[in-house]
């Protein structure tokens, strides 16, 4: 076992015993309205989630890890409401975001991209064939459920007085990034696609530096008072721009050793980790720096 899925093995036997032993007593919970109605719930596992209660049901946003935390959401919604959870959102096909879509079946649809819809379909397909990685097999016996309901480009759900508008910008952090906006709350579900603080994109074959930066300024159209991202602390609609720089200095020092023809193995050498950035991707750094390395490269044939 690597060392890297040994380290995942560890914080996950964390996260179990944090989350059974810090069950929150009767009459308390995990859930922050943010807004009237719109749920954020940041401490479960890898990734934050949350939900919107509407006339007609409530709708999840992002399902968690595995299971084993999603249920432990629906605990949670069921001590705000008694509503069903009509609808849940996956905003990308990371596994922290998706791992517990079958919780919620039979009586929830699943929404997503059509691009993110493939890959979990992909990845339950490797499932059954036994065609997995160490690091999924320590998170247990859970199957990948593709979503039921896809779009391209934008999706509106009316429920009852709130409208929950879904949005694709072209991805970046992922090739099917979404984000679920309530225009009249004035907030956003912004998944991975913008995390408060980060300016590095994701290490994936399907990230994209210059994507990203494209989506964020999209994103900043938008009527946004309150900001729910996939990690990390609620953000404002200024914490955006801030992204938007580090990734564009982030790219700059990059494309030195690009235009230098430097191989990208010197630069991920060279490269220090950005200060107060997502911990997440300091074991990826060299990763991401061969990945926007060669989405530069790209981009210049």
């Amino acid at each position: 076992m690597s060392q890297y899925n040994k380290n995942l093995l560890v914080l996950l036997i964390e996260l179990f015993s944090i989350t059974i032993q810090c069950s929150p007593a009767a009459g308390e919970g995990r859930s922050k309205e943010v807004a009237p109605g719109v749920y954020m719930i940041g401490d479960l596992s890898f990734s934050n989630c949350g939900y919107i209660v509407t006339d007609e049901g409530v709708v999840v946003v992002d399902t968690q890890l595995i299971p084993f935390f999603a249920n432990e959401m629906i605990k949670e919604i069921k001590a705000i409401t008694n509503k069903p959870i009509k609808y849940a959102i996956n905003t990308h096909w990371h596994t922290d975001h998706v791992g517990g879509n079958e919780a919620f079946l039979p009586q929830t649809r699943i929404i997503a991209h059509e691009f993110t819809r493939k890959i979990i379909a992909k990845r339950r397909k490797e499932q059954e064939e036994g065609k997995v990685d160490e690091s999924l097999k320590q998170l247990g016996e859970f199957k990948f459920t593709p979503p039921d309901i896809t779009f391209d480009e934008s999706m509106t759900l009316y429920m009852g007085n709130t409208v929950i508008e879904l949005k694709f910008f072209g991805g970046g952090h992922s090739g099917g990034d979404i984000v679920v906006y309530l225009p009249k709350e004035k907030v956003l579900f912004s998944g991975d696609l913008f995390i408060k603080g980060s300016g590095l994109p994701d290490y994936r074959d399907d990230s994209n530096i210059d994507k990203l930066i494209s989506s964020l300024r999209k994103m900043q159209a938008l009527d946004i008072e309150k900001i729910i991202s996939g990690h990390m602390d609620i953000a404002e609609k200024k914490d955006i721009q801030t992204s938007i720089d580090k990734l564009i200095s982030f790219r700059k020092q990059v494309k030195k050793y690009v235009d230098a023809n430097i191989p990208p193995e010197k630069a991920a050498e060279s490269i220090k980790f950005p200060e107060g950035e997502n911990p997440f991707y300091e074991q990826n750094f060299k990763k991401v720096i061969h990945k926007v390395y060669n989405d530069i490269k790209n981009v210049k044939h």
